[in-house]
């Protein structure tokens, strides 16, 4: 159906025009390697009932939402609406024990299921009752009343009525161009639980480092040293490119067909013997995953447990990216919103900060970032212990928040973004803005980026002791002769540890 089809995945793009509409649900009908399970409706005597699915590895949550006799409109709440967040013998089941059906009822439904962090619906349900189910909760088949049914145990502590909690109120929120369902509801989930990563999910780059900001690392994709998953976390760090590749610096170093970078270009391929540049190959690899090839959204909440990294000079990425470069291609003109990052200052102090990137350059760069002070008593030092890291990012306005206080909010309220003005001058790409709404380049859906950078151009401008000169063309062996005699144990500090990642309609 067009609607089972529409609906697939999260999202919420406006679809005016019935070719755009097509488009559409031909990439999804292609793309949709997974289904949501069809639930099976169980209708007891004299009174209950109960909608289930089975688990399979991947699923982390069930909903239901129905009414009885009356149709569904779209995705309204109905009369039940119901999140399952726990799986019982091996079902996924919603169940109600006060309603009583009878033959002749119809139940209207719509289900979700969220499979390895993405949403997939099952709309239009209907179950017309004819009989009840037998004693073992089977399939409903039953031509007479039983004289006792003893339905299948459930757990109610598993299930949260979504409507208590917001209403069902209809979603801001949009992903991977389609419609979201309710207000306030998880959308996309991983906790990292695994021996590896989700690639169902993510994409592990796999490609040297380049505009806007050339950090100097190479990014793989095939390094335990790099990203490996433990007790719950994902965990990355930078390691020497010199002992993962066994080569030295002044080669040449081939990607080959895994690169995620442009080819036949400095991003897959790259050769210290022959470059104009006399610096050598990038010293450090580290790793970045992203959900470009899988998740995308527009407006929502992002929570991030994280533990940030100390190193000096290392920018931990927890980062959303354009989906579509439609500001601009250049120098993060169509937008960069950094969820939270840490940066070492004078006295070992770790400060916090976050905000929007409206340009890779300065004075723009650092205009719309915020700060919160670090404190020399741990307890708000990033890299000792975990702390939530929150987003809220609505037509309006972008909020951060750690540990529930909100600590930096930017937005349309305040005057658009197209008309930043920095010491008289005006953003690059300020026309392009204007043709967005007040909040762009944020009005667009971008994907989720995590990793570790290394120093780099731009990033560091202001800070007038590093070791390399921005721009200079032995910047790389500037910062590596400083670290090279220390690299054990300041590669050590670059880590950072991921805990989870959640993303919430609203």
């Amino acid at each position: 159906m067009l609607l089972r089809l529409y609906y697939a995945f999260e999202a919420s793009v406006e679809i005016k025009m019935l070719p755009q509409l097509c488009f559409v649900l031909c990439l999804l009908s292609l793309g949709a390697a997974y289904e949501a399970p069809k639930a099976t409706v169980e209708v007891f005597y004299p009174k209950g009932f109960q909608v289930s699915i089975p688990h399979e590895e991947g699923i982390t949550l069930f909903a239901f939402h129905g009414k009885l006799n009356e149709e569904m409109e779209g995705l309204e709440a109905g009369t039940w609406a119901r999140d399952i967040v726990k799986v019982k013998n091996g079902r996924w089941t919603f169940r109600d024990r006060e309603t009583t059906l009878k033959p002749g009822d119809i139940l209207y439904f719509w289900t979700y299921v969220i499979y390895n962090g993405l949403g997939y619906r099952e709309d239009d349900g209907v179950y017309a009752v004819q009989a009840y189910s037998d004693s073992t909760g089977g399939s409903g088949s039953t031509t007479k009343k039983p004289d006792r049914v003893t339905p299948a145990s459930v757990d109610y502590s598993s299930q949260i009525d979504i409507r208590i909690n917001d209403g069902c109120k209809a979603p801001k929120t949009q992903a991977n161009g389609v419609p979201t369902r309710c207000s306030n509801q998880l959308i996309f989930s991983d906790e990292f639980n695994g021996n590896r990563l989700n690639t169902s999910i993510w994409q592990l780059e796999h490609r040297f480092s380049s505009a806007p900001d050339y950090e100097f690392n190479i990014y793989v994709n095939n390094a335990q040293q790099t990203l490996s998953l433990s007790n719950g976390h994902v965990e990355i760090k930078p390691f020497s490119t010199k002992r993962l590749f066994k080569q030295n610096l002044n080669t040449k170093l081939d990607l080959g067909g895994q690169c995620t970078g442009v080819r036949n270009t400095d991003e897959c391929v790259r050769d210290a013997r022959h470059r104009i540049r006399p610096d050598k190959l990038p010293p450090l690899v580290s790793a970045q995953f992203t959900s470009k090839q899988s998740f995308s959204f527009k407006y929502g909440r992002v929570e991030v447990r994280a533990k940030l990294p100390r190193a000096k000079y290392v920018v931990p990425q927890i980062w959303l990216q354009p989906k579509d470069l439609d500001y601009g291609k250049d120098d993060y003109e169509s937008g960069q919103i950094r969820i939270a990052y840490a940066r070492e200052v004078t006295g070992g102090q770790l400060d916090l900060y976050a905000g929007p990137l409206l340009n890779a350059k300065e004075p723009f760069r650092s205009n719309k970032l915020c700060h919160k002070l670090g404190s020399t008593d741990g307890k708000d030092d990033w890299s000792d212990s975990f702390h939530t890291y929150t987003l809220e990012w609505t037509p309006r306005e972008l909020k951060w928040l750690v540990d529930g206080q909100e600590f930096c909010t930017k937005g349309s309220d305040t005057g658009a973004f197209s008309a930043t003005n920095v010491n008289n001058k005006a953003l690059p790409n300020a026309d392009e803005l204007e043709k967005g709404t007040g909040l762009a380049p944020f009005d667009k859906e971008f994907y989720l980026t995590f990793g570790v950078g290394v120093a780099g151009f731009n990033e560091f401008y202001y800070e007038e002791d590093k070791p390399w000169h921005d721009n200079e063309p032995i910047a790389m062996n500037s910062f590596w002769e400083k670290y090279k005699p220390q690299q054990d144990q300041w590669c050590e500090q670059a880590q950072l540890k991921i805990d989870y990642v959640k993303v919430y309609a609203l």
